[in-house]
């Protein structure tokens, strides 16, 4: 029995698109399952590790913001929002570091560290600006203390002079040069209150512009104060006595002064370090929520991409294998049926007794055996035929 030719292929004609929409779907389900790995790499590490830098660099913000507000209006209410928002931007750093043992979210631990240190710094540097603020607040205190027994103390040095001043004038013969002394002292403490008073007012003015060179600048009414003071105190055991308590006070607010100014200056030097803290720990969580994001971004768009190139190869496949199958089913229609039709008709014409047809099939599978029996079968009709 030899082996059956034409059915196999018949089988390959059969099987050849078989296997090739095989080939189409195996490759569809790879690159499908790239894609899908793409997509759960996109949705539990890049989107969840934007989310959390994105968190933390707006409760960066938000604290930034507080303290700010504090450090403009020394209001307590700004206080405490300001530690929420700080002990929430912690939070959200804590949140992130344990986000970091997550498959894909490795690199946050590293980030979250550094922004973590930079919190720290900016916590500090807030700390001390409140125990500044607190010192300024009450060397604040202090010089209005002082100020006022300053004014308190002139206030009776003028009551006093003016009382003497009143009896000297009373008397049946005023002495010009006695009232005359008494007027150049009411004078000379009525610039000292003068003076008192314009330091006040520019303490007062520094305080509103929080700029404390205004205070600096009026602190020279002092020493014009105290110097004429000293002059019309020369010379006159008396004045000295009642003097006095002015010069006390006078070396009291001097001292305030003094004190408040150099703790505005640390209260300066702290607001200096809480932006530079800040800067460099906004910057860092504007970094790394930048970065998240463009990652994510770009992991999105080239999902995206991917998708689009995975639509047109399949599309693309699909047409290819459309086209060449049906080019393969019609090369498989003139390969297997054309040599048919010609037995088919080479049979017909035997069978109305028309021997001069030409069979041009051969081949080693059934058909070309098939015409090999038409004709061997067409000369012996001829031979009978020609006795």
């Amino acid at each position: 029995m030899r082996f059956p030719f034409f059915p196999v292929k018949i089988g390959v004609a059969v099987c050849l698109p078989a296997v090739a929409a095989l080939l189409l779907g195996l490759v569809a389900v790879s690159r499908l399952d790239g894609l899908a790995q793409r997509s759960r790499s996109l949705e539990t590490a890049r989107l969840p590790r934007a989310d959390l830098a994105v968190a933390v660099e707006r409760r960066l913000l938000l604290a930034a913001q507080a303290i700010r507000g504090y450090a403009l209006s020394g209001e307590r209410e700004a206080l405490e929002r300001a530690k929420k928002e700080l002990a929430q931007a912690a939070d959200a750093l804590h949140a992130a570091r344990e986000a970091a043992s997550r498959p894909g979210m490795e690199s946050l631990a590293a980030e979250a560290q550094k922004i973590s240190f930079f919190l720290d710094t900016y916590k500090k540097a807030a700390e001390s600006a409140v125990v500044a603020n607190d010192r300024v607040s009450q060397a604040r205190a202090a010089l209005a203390t002082a100020q006022d027994a300053y004014a308190a103390a002139l206030a009776g040095y003028v009551e006093l002079k003016t009382a003497q001043w009143d009896r000297e004038l009373a008397a049946k013969y005023p002495q010009p040069e006695p009232l005359r002394l008494h007027a150049k002292r009411l004078k000379t403490a009525q610039a000292a209150e003068d003076a008192g008073r314009d330091v006040r007012l520019a303490a007062e003015t520094a305080k509103a512009d929080r700029d404390p060179a205004r205070l600096a600048q009026a602190l020279p009414r002092y020493d014009e104060a105290e110097a004429a003071l000293r002059e019309i105190k020369a010379g006159s055991d008396d004045e000295t006595k009642r003097l006095a308590p002015v010069f006390t006070a006078l070396a009291g607010c001097r001292q305030a002064a003094s004190a408040l100014l150099t703790d505005w200056e640390a209260l300066r030097a702290t607001g200096r370090q809480i932006v530079e803290a800040e800067r460099a720990a906004i910057s860092a969580g504007t970094e790394l929520g930048g970065t998240t994001l463009a990652e994510a971004a770009a992991d999105a768009s080239g999902l995206a991409d991917a998708l689009g190139g995975s639509r047109l190869l399949l599309l693309g496949a699909a047409w290819g294998i459309l086209v060449l199958g049906i080019v393969f089913a019609v090369a498989m229609a003139l390969v297997l049926g054309l040599p048919v039709r010609r037995c088919a008709a080479f049979a017909r014409d035997l069978s109305v007794g028309r021997l001069t047809g030409r069979l041009p099939v051969s081949g080693w599978d059934e058909v070309g055996q098939l015409a090999e029996s038409l004709r061997e079968m067409a000369r012996r009709i001829g031979k009978r035929l020609a006795r």
